[in-house]
């Protein structure tokens, strides 16, 4: 992980629906080339700290005040123009549902390339680029003319990926990506991701409530609670020696095979 500025930094943030204040975090980073996990129970905040920073949570009726930081650019008050801007270049969304990214009846060929040449200009190479980035997630182009309804949801999650790297995004968003897979594939796309963030240096914001799933793959994890994080460590420290007692609640849910939770 870079030592540099972080690419991410959210400072005195508020989250908030009428008088209802649903997220206020102090302080968060994210550095490049870093997975970040922010974790905790439905409810938590953690969807909503995403939407917050790809300036999705006023469109859906927020109220959003502090700062949040991206490669040093302020998101908190920026122009919708500009957010909409970052959205298809600096960072991107993984949605937790990919079927519902994509349009069913246009093969997803169809939304890549349209998002590509509105954020891009590409023209002619942006099918070269959506190839590339294809080839990078693993999946043969020729999925491309393929329907939403003709892909697994471990490929469509995959094509998602493949969109933000070919709009070339620093950020991957990514709300409880693996939560709609079978196990197999979780793995497949939780070692696709580290595998960009080793080769690409991209960052990772993974939200998710499943702390096993964050534990083998991200740098740090976050704890949210009631819309606050209450510790960020090291993946690896937080897993071994939790130092609140929601986290160690968190840690005591996550199934092992035969059925048992952790101890």
């Amino acid at each position: 992980m870079s030592t540099a500025e972080p690419l991410l930094a959210i400072r005195d943030l508020r989250v908030s629906f009428g008088e209802r204040t649903q997220v206020e975090l102090a302080e968060l980073t994210l550095g490049a080339g870093e997975i970040l996990g922010l974790a905790g129970e439905s409810g938590a905040g953690k969807s909503l700290t995403g939407l917050a920073v790809l300036g999705l949570a006023r469109r859906a009726g927020a109220t959003v005040t502090g700062s949040i930081r991206l490669a040093g650019e302020e998101l908190v008050g920026a122009p919708e123009r500009r957010l909409r801007l970052l959205r298809g270049s600096t960072m991107a969304l993984i949605p937790q549902s990919p079927a519902g990214a994509f349009n069913p009846v246009l093969p997803v060929g169809t939304t890549v390339l349209r998002a590509l040449r509105l954020h891009r200009g590409a023209g002619a190479t942006a099918r070269e680029r959506a190839e590339s980035a294809m080839r990078r997630v693993w999946l043969d182009p020729e999925h491309l003319a393929r329907y939403p309804h003709q892909l697994s949801g471990g490929q469509l999650q995959r094509v998602a990926i493949a969109l933000g790297l070919a709009l070339g995004a620093q950020l991957l968003i990514a709300d409880e990506p693996t939560s709609a897979l079978d196990v197999t594939v979780q793995a497949e796309i939780c070692k696709l991701l580290a595998e960009l963030r080793d080769k690409e240096e991209m960052s990772v914001l993974f939200v998710s409530h499943d702390l096993a799933v964050l534990a083998g793959l991200c740098d740090r994890i976050a704890v949210m609670r009631a819309g606050r994080v209450i510790e960020a460590r090291p993946a690896g420290e937080l897993v071994a020696d939790p130092r609140e007692d929601y986290t160690r609640e968190l840690l005591a849910a996550v199934p092992r095979l035969g059925g048992a939770t952790h101890a």
